[in-house]
């Protein structure tokens, strides 16, 4: 027992120590799947049941997507794809409402920690169009900004990120809330028939739609803020996204930690992460505890290792720091 203790602790130093100074957060859907909120392979049944010519046979969302012949049914799948979100997300809300709050301690837990040290900013780059983080800051009334100010109809401005006392939170793919109104982009809180929702489906075609605004101001936001981080938390994220994976992968292959926690690690995150310098993985292992896998330093080997507990589970993962 002495001896799990002391891997245990292990572990815990390493992760303090990786995360010593407040990290970029990247946040994923694989975070908030465990509230209700659709994983991408729950958004492809959907698209095969209610999209016309929809190929049944297809596993990958995002190769699908990227094939001309749906160009012209774009608006009508991102119409689906919102429905779905948007019905997870009305219910999130509905629990926080009858104060039903516990299970997003985590994310609490995670704004607070990161936002004591000075100049008290949170940095999250996320590539969800749900609202999950917005509800929970709301309600626990923490400031925070999408680069709209929140009012209905108000219009994206890159000025309201700051950098101090407050948490930015960069949406690359759209939100929920955001719409086609007037041929502008506009903040809204309910949707008619009549707007278009504003959020870059999955697809090799989301490059051409990222140049234009707010897209293209929010990459190279969160371009900025990858260049600068002095570390990575990346929760649920698996990093199959173009824009952010490249970036991530040349910086901490040259030394910047990276803490990875996640139900389970994807192929594709072992992939971009095999030459880190310093990384940490956090995933349930077969036996329902946590398997960790890890790397110090440039001069030790990968290690795997498995611990009591559920700290894949961003609350349970908060109590090491």
């Amino acid at each position: 027992m002495e001896n799990q203790d002391n891997i245990q602790e292990n572990i815990f130093k390493i992760v303090q120590n990786f995360l010593k100074n407040p990290p970029l957060i990247i946040w994923g859907s694989g975070a908030t799947i465990s509230f209700g909120l659709p994983s991408m392979w729950s958004l492809n049944e959907e698209l095969k049941e209610k999209i016309e010519d929809f190929d049944t046979t297809n596993d990958n969302l995002e190769i699908e997507l990227g094939k001309e012949k749906y160009q012209a049914q774009m608006p009508e799948i991102k119409k689906v794809i919102w429905e779905k979100v948007n019905d997870a997300d009305i219910s999130v809300l509905e629990r926080i409402i009858t104060d039903e709050t516990d299970n997003f301690n985590g994310i609490k837990s995670m704004i607070d920690k990161f936002i004591e040290a000075h100049p008290k900013v949170v940095n999250i780059v996320t590539t969800n169009y749900d609202r999950v983080l917005e509800h929970i800051m709301s309600y626990h009334n923490l400031p925070y900004t999408d680069g709209f100010n929140g009012k209905v109809l108000s219009i994206f401005d890159e000025t309201n990120f700051k950098d101090k006392e407050i948490v930015n939170l960069i949406k690359v793919h759209g939100s929920l809330n955001w719409f086609d109104v007037d041929a502008e982009i506009r903040f809204l809180s309910t949707i008619s028939n009549e707007e278009v929702p504003k959020i870059i489906a999955p697809g090799k075609n989301k490059y051409k739609e990222a140049y234009n605004s707010p897209y293209r101001e929010l990459i190279q936001k969160a371009d900025d803020l990858i260049k600068k981080a002095s570390s990575f938390l990346v929760v649920g994220f698996g990093f199959n996204d173009e824009h952010l994976t490249p970036k991530i992968k040349a910086k901490v292959k040259k030394g910047t930690p990276i803490v990875l926690i996640t139900k389970k690690v994807s192929e594709s995150s072992y992939e971009e992460l095999k030459n880190a310098e310093k990384y940490i993985l956090f995933e349930e292992s077969e036996t329902g505890k946590t398997k960790v896998t890890y790397k110090e330093n440039n001069t030790t080997d990968k290690t795997e290792i498995e611990l009591e507990g559920d700290f894949w589970q961003l609350d349970k993962f908060m109590k090491i720091l």
